[in-house]
This record gives structure tokens, C-alpha cells and sequence, in this order.
């Protein structure tokens, strides 16, 4: 009998947090499943992070200078990791600010390229909660190829 009024009165005390991931961690995790996957041309989970409404905008230098806005779907960009190498893109010091259902991220990248790093910068992302879990719906992200350091561990 005093096993039962202990677990009950833990399960009463305990607040629910400690059952369930936190919505930023939940986020993260989404995010480090859909870079993990980007990185290994895992398609059906790259596809499977983008929210039906998903779009990507990519700021790339100009030719003439300046910055070209490339935009693309999130079917596009499936199509761009199932004809590459893979993207491993690693980020890191990710902020994390959530409203209901709307979280947006902020977090440092890098790109490699056979292990070297191609370039870096930030990315810039927003994402919904559905019922499946947090879905990507947008990426925009800086570029640059200098200052970006070695390759992180």
C-alpha cells in the first residue's frame, strides 16, 4: 500500500515536462533528423520534415555582385539531395523561440564537401507543429566561403 501512495504521489508532483520532450528539443530533434538525413540522401526522411508548404531561399552571390535569391520547394530540394553527393551541412549554436504552434530557429551551418568545408553561414528557419511533429516550412539562409574555420567535430 505505501509503494502505491509513493508512486501516486510522484506521478502527481512530477511536472508533465519530465514525461515528454520540451517543443525545443522536439524542434532540435526534427532539425538534427532532417540534416542527418540531408547528409546520408535519405529521401523519404528529407521529404518527411517538410511541411506540405515548405520553401527554401537561398541567398548566392551574384556573378556581378550584389546576392541572387534562388527559391525553391521542398520537393526540389528532395530532388537536389537524391542527384548529389549528399548535403552535410552541421549546424550549431542553435536558438530556439517558439510561439504555439510556430517555432523559428537560428542556427550557425557549415557545408562540407568531401570533408572540407565549401562554405558557411546561418540559417534561418521556420517550422509548425503538426500532428506527426514539428515540420519545416521555411529555410532561408546567408552564404559565405571566408571566415568559416575548419571543419567542426
Amino acid at each position: 500500500m505505501f509503494r502505491a501512495l509513493a508512486l501516486s504521489a510522484v506521478l502527481t508532483l512530477a511536472p508533465s515536462a519530465s514525461w515528454a520532450q520540451s517543443d525545443s528539443t522536439q524542434v532540435v530533434t526534427a532539425l538534427t533528423r532532417f540534416f542527418d538525413a540531408a547528409r546520408t540522401k535519405d529521401t523519404a526522411t528529407v521529404r518527411a520534415a517538410f511541411d506540405d508548404a515548405a520553401r527554401l531561399t537561398l541567398l548566392r552571390p551574384d556573378p556581378n555582385g550584389g546576392v541572387r535569391v534562388m527559391a525553391l520547394s521542398g520537393q526540389q530540394f528532395v530532388q537536389a539531395v537524391a542527384g548529389g553527393n549528399g548535403i552535410d551541412e552541421p549546424i550549431r549554436n542553435v536558438k530556439v523561440f517558439i510561439d504555439g504552434d510556430l517555432a523559428s530557429v537560428w542556427a550557425e551551418y557549415q557545408v562540407r564537401v568531401n570533408g572540407a568545408v565549401s562554405h558557411c553561414g546561418y540559417d534561418a528557419l521556420h517550422m509548425v507543429r503538426r500532428p506527426g511533429g514539428w515540420k519545416i516550412l521555411s529555410i532561408a539562409d546567408s552564404f559565405r566561403r571566408e571566415g568559416c574555420g575548419p571543419a567542426w567535430k
